[in-house]
């Protein structure tokens, strides 16, 4: 039975009616009316990067990963059809409480993404390394340390120096 302190969405109403499931047609929209934010915002681009100056536009590539995602968002509506010719409920499975830690993740990553423009890629990059090993559990200091120094730098080394593709700085002028 789900509890009265869920933050799950209450599905007990919201059975699907024919061929679209209600619930799932709102994130539809939701994550469609988000993709047309970012097709917009990728029509703003003005700088071609080194990687992308041989006849390719910089908006090629997010635009074509918008239309997979929006593509792919359109068939939610429709995905209770498969799952009940499977013998699934997608109500049923809805009904399980969101745990407290994805909440917590979530406003973490958002501190970190408003952050990072401050920050620049690479100390955002070691803070996302450092913290959600902790966050989520994994006590051991010196692997998470490890890893938070090696990854980072090599991911700011593929970048800048095989791909030509060099991100701010932040304001503290961290580079590789």
């Amino acid at each position: 039975m789900p509890s009265e302190n869920s933050t799950a969405p209450s599905t007990g109403n919201a059975r699907a009616l024919g061929l679209v499931h209600p619930v799932d047609l709102v994130v539809t929209i939701i994550i469609l009316l988000g993709v047309g934010y970012l097709f917009y915002e990728t029509t703003q681009f003005d700088e071609v990067s080194p990687l992308f100056a041989q006849n390719i536009q910089p908006s090629m590539y997010p635009q074509l990963l918008l239309w997979i995602i929006g593509a792919l968002a359109c068939f939610l509506p429709f995905e209770h059809i498969l799952l009940a010719k499977k013998g699934k409920n997608i109500d049923k499975e809805r009904s399980v409480v969101v745990h407290p830690l994805t909440k917590v993740t979530i406003a973490f990553l958002i501190v970190v993404v408003l952050a990072s423009p401050y920050l620049g890629m690479l100390l955002t990059m070691i803070t996302i390394c450092l913290v959600m090993p902790r966050l989520w559990g994994y006590r051991k200091l010196i692997p998470t340390l490890a890893f938070a120094a090696v990854f980072p730098v090599a991911v700011s080394l593929l970048f800048s120096k095989v791909l030509s593709v060099y991100f701010d700085t932040g304001i503290f002028g961290i580079t590789i």
